[in-house]
C-alpha cells in the first residue's frame, strides 16, 4: 500500500505545480500578492510532496497489506488521481500545433535560440558568439514577449520587470538601431546569446535542417522518458506509475506548452534509473551538456555513487560524465573560448531581473519588498549547504531523496523560474520506480482501494467460489 501512497504524492505534486504554474503565467500580465502567495505554497507544497514520495528506502512496500482504514481515503484519491491522468493524457492531443492561446511554436527564447544556433552553426559559423536577435525573431514573427531582458540599457531603471509596453517600445528603438548599424542587431537590452552548452543545439541540428517543429522532438524525449521509467519498474507497479505521471498534469501540460528541457531531463531520467550501472554517467554528462539544470543533480548521483560503491567509483563517475562534455564542448571552445564562455555563464552572471514561482514571487507581487539579489544568493547557498547533508546524512536510509533535494535551493533563487521545478514529477517517479519495492499483486491493488485508468485490478473469487 505504501508504493501506492507513493505514486499519489507524484500525481498531487504534479497537480499542484501545474496550477501555479497557470496561475503564475496570469501574475505575469497581472501582479497580484494573494496570486504570489498561492503559487509560492503550491510549489513549497509539490517539493515536499515529491520529498515523502522518496523518503524512506521502499524495501517491500508493493507487497505491504492495506490499512482498513485507507482504503476509503484511498479510492477518493485514486479516483481523482485517475482524472487528473485523463486530463493529462488530453494535452498530448495538440501535437504537433501549438496551444491554443499561442500561434507560434516558439513558447520561449530557449526555444527560439536553440534553433537559431543550430541553423549558425549549419551556416559555418559560431553558434556562441551574438546572434542577430531581430533577424531570428523576424524569421519566426516572435517579439519581445519572448525575451529575457536585461537590467540595463533601456531597462536599467525598471525596478521589478518590464511592462508590455516598454519591451515594445525598447525593442522598436533597437530594432530601428540595427536597421541603421549591423553591429547593433545584438541588442544590450535583451539575452542575444545562447546560454547553454553544446548539445542543446547539436542534438537538434539534424531536425532544425529538415525543418521539423522541435516541440515534436520534445514530447518524443518525453514519451521515452516515461517508457524507461516503465521499464525499469516493477510489471505490477507500472500501470499505476504511468497514471501517477499522466496526473501530474505540469509535465505533460508544459512539455506541450512549449519546452526544451526534455532534451536535458531524457538522460537524466536514464542516469538516475540505473545509476548503479558506469555507463548511466555517460547519461550524466550528456545531460550536463544540454543545460545547466543537470549539474545540481550530478551531486546528488555522486554522493549516491560514493554511498553505494564507494569514491573511487565516484570519481571515476565524475570523470566520464565531464570527459563527455569536455568533448562536445571543446570545439567550440577552441573555435572562441571568450564566446562559449560568455554563453554558459549568462544565467547568473548577466544583469537579469528577479523572477520565479519560488520565494522571490512574492516580492515580485508586491506581497514582501524585492531584497538585494545578494540576499536570495545567500538563501539558496544555505539550501544547497543543507540538502547536500541531508542527503548524505540519508544516504542509506533515503537514497533517492536527491532527485527532489537538487532543485530545492533554486525555491529560494533571485530567479526561480517555473521551468525549474514542472518536471520534478517525472524524476521523482524515476527514483520510485528504481525503489526496491516488490512485486504489486492485482490483489493487493485492489483491496487498497486504487485505481488506474489503464488497466483495473482484477476481481477477487466471488463468494461460494471454488
Amino acid at each position: 500500500m505504501r508504493l501506492l501512497l507513493r505514486v499519489a504524492a507524484v500525481a498531487a505534486a504534479g497537480a499542484a505545480l501545474y496550477e501555479a504554474g497557470a496561475l503564475n503565467g496570469a501574475l505575469e500580465l497581472q501582479p497580484a500578492p494573494g496570486g504570489a502567495l498561492v503559487v509560492a505554497l503550491a510549489v513549497a507544497a509539490a517539493l515536499a510532496l515529491l520529498l515523502m514520495a522518496l523518503a524512506g528506502t521502499g524495501r517491500g512496500d508493493a507487497t505491504t497489506p492495506p490499512t482498513a482504514t485507507l482504503v476509503a481515503p484511498m479510492r477518493l484519491i485514486f479516483v481523482l488521481v485517475s482524472g487528473m491522468a485523463l486530463f493529462g493524457l488530453a494535452w498530448l492531443r495538440g501535437i504537433p500545433y501549438p496551444p491554443l492561446n499561442d500561434a507560434t511554436p516558439y513558447h520561449n527564447d530557449a526555444i527560439a535560440l536553440d534553433e537559431c544556433a543550430a541553423q549558425t552553426l549549419l551556416a559555418g559559423r559560431d553558434p556562441y558568439r551574438p546572434l542577430d536577435l531581430f533577424g531570428c525573431y523576424g524569421a519566426r514573427r516572435i517579439g519581445p514577449d519572448r525575451t529575457t531582458p536585461l537590467r540595463m540599457g533601456a531597462f536599467a531603471d525598471v525596478p521589478i520587470y518590464p511592462t508590455a509596453g516598454e519591451l515594445d517600445e525598447a525593442w522598436a528603438a533597437d530594432a530601428a538601431a540595427c536597421a541603421r548599424d549591423a553591429s547593433a542587431c545584438s541588442p544590450a537590452d535583451f539575452v542575444s546569446r545562447l546560454s547553454y552548452p553544446a548539445l542543446s543545439f547539436l542534438l537538434i541540428v539534424p531536425w532544425v535542417a529538415l525543418g521539423w517543429d522541435t516541440n515534436v522532438l520534445y514530447v518524443l524525449c518525453l514519451v521515452v522518458a516515461v517508457a524507461l521509467v516503465l521499464a525499469r519498474a516493477p510489471a505490477g507497479s507500472r500501470a499505476f506509475l504511468l497514471t501517477g505521471v499522466l496526473a501530474a498534469a505540469s509535465v505533460t501540460a508544459f512539455t506541450v506548452g512549449g519546452s526544451a528541457d526534455l532534451l536535458y531531463a531524457l538522460p537524466l531520467v536514464a542516469a538516475w534509473l540505473w545509476r548503479e550501472r558506469r555507463w548511466s554517467a555517460l547519461a550524466l554528462g550528456a545531460a550536463a551538456a544540454v543545460k545547466q539544470l543537470a549539474w545540481p543533480f550530478a551531486v546528488f548521483y555522486l554522493l549516491q555513487v560514493a554511498a553505494a560503491q564507494g569514491w573511487r567509483e565516484a570519481t571515476r563517475r565524475a570523470a566520464i560524465a565531464a570527459g563527455l562534455f569536455a568533448v562536445v564542448n571543446v570545439p567550440f571552445v577552441l573555435w572562441d573560448a571568450g564566446a562559449w564562455l560568455a554563453g554558459i555563464v549568462t544565467p547568473v552572471a548577466a544583469p537579469m531581473f528577479p523572477r520565479g514561482t519560488g520565494l522571490v514571487i512574492l516580492s515580485t507581487n508586491g506581497a514582501l519588498p524585492v531584497l538585494p539579489a545578494e540576499t536570495y544568493l545567500g538563501l539558496e547557498a544555505i539550501a544547497a549547504a543543507v540538502t547536500v547533508v541531508v542527503a548524505w546524512r540519508a544516504r542509506r536510509t533515503s537514497p533517492e531523496l536527491g532527485a527532489v533535494l537538487a532543485m530545492l535551493p533554486l525555491y529560494f533563487a533571485w530567479r526561480s523560474l517555473f521551468s525549474y521545478f514542472f518536471l520534478l514529477p517525472l524524476v521523482t517517479a524515476a527514483a520510485v520506480a528504481r525503489m526496491p519495492t516488490g512485486e504489486l499483486a492485482p490483489e493487493t491493488a485492489r483491496d487498497s482501494g486504487a485505481l488506474t485508468v489503464l488497466a483495473l485490478p482484477t476481481p477477487g473469487p466471488r463468494a461460494g467460489a471454488t
